[in-house]
């Protein structure tokens, strides 16, 4: 993302405001891609503008707490390599390259489909030039122009995204689409889809309103409004379950509707939800103050249990739908829900003086397929790691 793409969605929040005291549009713009989303590494921005939005209707996370925050779990030390530290069940990743049907740049994957077949990405020159691309089984495709800034892949291959002026769409059995936006709002921000094709995201309006929005990907201008107004849909799971957040609360709906607000961790005054998948979902909650920011530390919910956990990481970028976490940045790595943990290897030809910056943005449900980019040379090129059992 450049400087122009943050202007440009620093201007369309502005046209779409939200309450002062839930949404921070700097954060909006700084923390989008997550994880869901994410993404800066080396000067260039990898990251599509519907990340960057991802925040709106969120809960607003940078202003600091009227106590202060309990200090942030210590890391915990991970075993580098490709083999699982978990007994009888060795894991082995390779890194691959996927292919670029254009030139630019700016390759890189984003997210990756349950089963781990699909995957989206954006391709270009760090502009406003991006193009969204779809790997099947390793073959890619670029979608229609007016496909822009995708945000997730479900298992039948529909991709959703928004563009830059505020419209969802859908990419279904090779037709683009664009999503009703409701009465009453004039931008609609998409973030994610299920199997069944049902389509999470928020509407915003003028008045400081914003509403979590249901849609389907056969029936595109049908929608369901979800939760009362100040609602906001980030997630959505296989069975219909929908997350987000309502006021400075995180929250969770199920299919038929009912919310209830998920557990805050002890000590913090507010959280918000990034994505989920299966039982699982993750987001952040406002961590200690330092340099004048406020440090964001890493939460996961188990949507069953209702438990909730501060992490030892300094950020993720997704979870599978078996509850391994993705840790993206630099050196991605791969931590079960039981603690035990695997680092994702670099590419085999490359030595390690030479090896770049690695990042990795979506795991597939059972955590084999990881999906990302490596940065050298004032490039990003996309990558798929794919682990076997």
């Amino acid at each position: 993302m450049t400087t122009l793409d943050d202007q440009r969605i620093a201007a369309l929040l502005r046209s779409a405001p939200v309450p002062a005291p839930r949404v921070d549009v700097g954060r909006a713009i700084r923390d989008g891609r997550r994880r869901r989303q994410r993404r800066r590494v080396g000067g260039i921005a990898a990251v599509t503008v519907l990340a960057g939005l991802g925040a709106v209707g969120a809960v607003q996370l940078d202003r600091p707490a009227s106590r202060p925050a309990p200090a942030p779990p210590v890391l915990a030390a991970s075993p580098d390599g490709t083999a699982s530290a978990t007994q009888g069940s060795p894991v082995t990743c390779a890194a691959s390259w996927l292919p670029r049907p254009i030139g630019g740049p700016v390759a890189v994957a984003n997210s990756v489909d349950p089963t781990g077949r699909y995957i989206v990405g954006d391709i270009g020159s760090g502009q406003e030039d991006g193009r969204v691309v779809l790997w099947t089984d390793g073959r890619a495709a670029v979608l229609p122009t007016g496909a822009r800034h995708a945000a997730a892949v479900n298992a039948g291959g529909d991709v959703v995204g928004t563009d830059g002026d505020g419209t969802g769409w859908v990419y279904r059995d090779g037709r683009l689409r664009s999503l009703a936006t409701p009465p009453g709002y004039h931008a609609v921000l998409v973030h994610a889809v299920n199997g069944r094709g049902d389509i999470a995201g928020t509407a915003s309006g003028a008045g400081d309103s914003h509403h979590a929005v249901l849609w389907s990907a056969d029936r595109p201008q049908e929608y369901r409004l979800i939760g009362r107004p100040g609602s906001a849909a980030t997630g959505i799971t296989e069975d219909g379950t929908v997350v987000g957040a309502m006021g400075q609360l995180p929250y969770r709906w199920t299919p038929q509707g009912t919310g209830t607000a998920l557990t805050v961790p002890d000590g913090y005054p507010r959280a918000s939800i990034d994505s989920a998948r299966g039982e699982w979902a993750v987001g952040s909650v406002p961590g200690p103050k330092e340099g004048g920011a406020v440090r964001m530390l890493p939460v996961r919910w188990n949507l069953t249990t209702g438990a909730v956990s501060l992490l030892p990481f300094p950020g993720t970028s997704g979870i599978a739908g078996n509850g391994d976490l993705l840790v993206g940045d630099g050196a991605p790595l791969i931590v079960a829900p039981d603690g035990t943990s695997r680092r994702l290897p670099g590419r085999p030809e490359v030595r390690a003086t030479e090896a770049g910056t690695y990042t990795a943005n979506g795991i597939s449900d059972d955590g084999l397929t990881v999906v990302g980019a490596v940065y050298e040379k004032q490039v990003y090129r996309p990558l798929v790691w794919r682990c076997h059992r």
